[in-house]
């Protein structure tokens, strides 16, 4: 708008306040694929006020809730062990979250490396939106179906059950419905990150210890998008 004018972020949800509402990045999504069209713009600032949370519909928050365990899974250390113990919207988990995402924004403002970590999830996660229309889940309800074929081709079983459990908890889907598998599969060909002939995947080894730009054997693929199909 008016080629970038400054902008204050005053984020209400819960998805805003600890991810979108840092890093610059703006999207519009296509029939073909998510966030196909954007640029990069930085806020002056974004001013958070925990209390907005309290307005929020049970669901948006659980929803929300799931870029907060994307987070602590990528930060790992006190922030994994805070969420896994139950914090996510209070002022401390809330702030943890966003130094998480603006310390890799920092390093990689423009998604070429380091910053494709906060991609956890979402490669699977973003096709099963476009699969679907963009009407049947949420972001972070497809997100966290995502996480779970991340966690599945990362071969980090219990950790997978754990946070399969953790989702079941706060109502969230853990496979999904309204698209086939072969649609889903074409999504993710058309991620806007794919480089070539593949798509890099974000996989970790631990909380904590996260490794982008990982090429999967597409059977392999398959199997764990095939495993969270109702």
């Amino acid at each position: 708008y008016q080629r970038g004018v400054p902008v204050v972020h005053v984020p209400t949800p819960l998805v805003a306040q600890v991810d979108s509402a840092y890093g610059g990045k703006t999207g519009v999504d296509l029939p073909q694929a998510k966030n196909y069209i954007g640029a990069y713009h930085q806020p002056a600032g974004v001013l958070v006020d925990p209390d907005t949370l309290a307005t929020l519909p049970a669901p948006e928050l659980a929803a929300g809730w799931v870029e907060v365990l994307k987070t602590a899974l990528i930060a790992g250390g006190r922030l994994w062990d805070r969420v896994a113990g139950g914090a996510f919207d209070d002022q401390q988990t809330i702030v943890e979250c966003a130094r998480t995402k603006l310390a890799i924004v920092a390093r990689d403002e423009r998604d070429g490396g380091a910053r494709q970590a906060l991609n956890l999830g979402h490669t699977v996660g973003h096709a099963i939106e476009a699969a679907t229309g963009y009407a049947r889940y949420r972001h972070g309800e497809a997100v966290g179906i995502g996480l779970l074929a991340a966690l599945r081709l990362s071969a980090l079983d219990g950790l997978r059950e754990e946070v399969r459990e953790m989702l079941l908890a706060r109502g969230l889907p853990v496979t999904f419905a309204g698209a086939d598998v072969d649609a889903v599969i074409a999504a993710m060909g058309r991620d806007k990150k794919r480089l070539g002939d593949s798509v890099p995947f974000v996989l970790l080894s631990a909380p904590g210890e996260i490794e982008v730009g990982c090429e999967v054997p597409d059977a392999d693929v398959r199997a764990a998008v095939s495993e969270l199909a109702s």
